[in-house]
């Protein structure tokens, strides 16, 4: 036997499980979320001050990245000027002066 079309009946029924299903878990959602938090889970202002906490670190950790970034920079020119200073230095000691 080959079933190449679905009945009338058998798809409205599918139909129907799957909105029943749908409309279950959005109940369920909805009569939930008026219910207070675990009583273990941080409170709202907590958290809010750790969000504030966590984007001062954020804001300075950017701020030490530049600053660093130019330390590089200056360390990357000393040690040029020093390398040129050292062969101007082992030239005059070869040379005699």
């Amino acid at each position: 036997m080959k079933l190449e079309t679905v009945s009338t009946t058998a798809f409205w029924s599918g139909m129907s499980i799957v909105g029943t299903a749908i409309g279950a878990s959005f109940l369920f959602a909805l009569s939930h979320s008026a219910e207070p938090k675990h009583p273990d889970s941080a409170s709202e202002s907590d958290v809010n001050q750790i969000e504030i906490k966590l984007e001062r670190v954020a804001t300075d950790v950017e701020h030490n990245k530049v600053l660093l970034g130019d330390l590089k920079e200056e360390i990357r020119e000393l040690r040029a000027e020093q390398h040129e200073s050292s062969i101007e230095i082992l030239e005059a000691i070869r040379n005699g002066d």
